[in-house]
């Protein structure tokens, strides 16, 4: 595969073939524990943020047995926004959503959400909500989706912490429910490498680390006190995520690949954890 894994020139066959063919040679790690219910991942269409998904989704189904992915990713708006009824279209077909556990996150979601209609335009979609079905459908095949779309930051009428304890306190129970948000790492140099000012790629590696110890050893505050001295743009769901898979009892992330993705022509640090 080369290009966005979501291109629409793209044939069944090409891309069911192609996301097969991101993790065959995949191994999942023997570390990784029954019962996972969380994964942070780049969320990004490029090659490499599709191998970085496509090997979560492999783990997920292998450690988890998942009956519906709640993909959770930041966007422009200022107010939460949740898919709650219908499919989404890929090239692989129609993905159905969880209307019943949609409806469920709506009524007791503990800040303000709106209702994304139906027919609404599907290029608007945060790239997760639309890699992660298509994916899905090769690799988690028959799983139903709850598309959700947060604020980038927190903000007064938006804390990501409060929502995902709230997330985790009402879903723990819930048979087959697995959460995945986006979010990547630290911008990547495109200067020169002798340029004035550019870090080493040992120095770009220790930023990431940085954020990655506070999901690998799960510290709530440390990682909102690192994200937002950071001054990263995305960090909202990489919160509500760990809030939730603390609230769900899991103390210690897992690490499966770290690597460097393309979004908008930009390059960033990236990684693919479960909890």
């Amino acid at each position: 595969m080369t290009g966005p894994a979501t291109d629409p020139t793209r044939g069944r066959d090409e891309v069911a073939s192609a996301t097969e063919a991101l993790v065959a040679n995949w191994i999942v790690p023997e570390v990784i524990p029954q019962g996972i219910c969380t994964a942070i991942v780049p969320g990004t269409e490029c090659l490499d943020g599709a191998r970085l998904l496509a090997r979560t989704l492999h783990t997920v189904v292998l450690r988890s047995r998942p009956r519906t992915l709640v993909l959770v990713a930041s966007g422009p708006g200022q107010v939460a926004r949740i898919r709650a009824t219908g499919n989404l279209a890929t090239t692989l077909g129609d993905v159905p959503i969880d209307e019943r556990l949609a409806a469920r996150i709506a009524s007791f979601w503990p800040d303000e959400i709106d209702i994304i209609p139906d027919g609404e335009d599907e290029e608007s979609l945060p790239t997760l909500h639309r890699i992660g079905p298509l994916l899905a459908q090769v690799l988690v095949p028959g799983c139903r989706i709850v598309p959700i779309q947060i604020p980038a930051a927190p903000k007064l009428e938006f804390d990501p912490v409060e929502v995902g304890r709230e997330m985790g306190r009402q879903l723990k129970s819930e048979v087959g429910c697995y959460l995945i948000a986006s979010g990547t790492l630290f911008p990547r140099d495109t200067q020169e490498p002798d340029s004035v000012g550019t870090r080493t790629a040992a120095q770009e590696v220790s930023e990431d680390a940085s954020i990655l110890k506070y999901l690998l050893e799960p510290e709530i505050e440390e990682l909102a006190g690192r994200l937002s001295e950071s001054g990263l743009l995305n960090g909202s769901a990489m919160l509500l995520a760990t809030a939730y898979a603390i609230e769900c009892e899991r103390r210690r992330g897992h690490l499966l690949e770290h690597g460097v993705v393309e979004s908008d022509g930009h390059h960033f640090g990236a990684a693919a954890v479960v909890l």
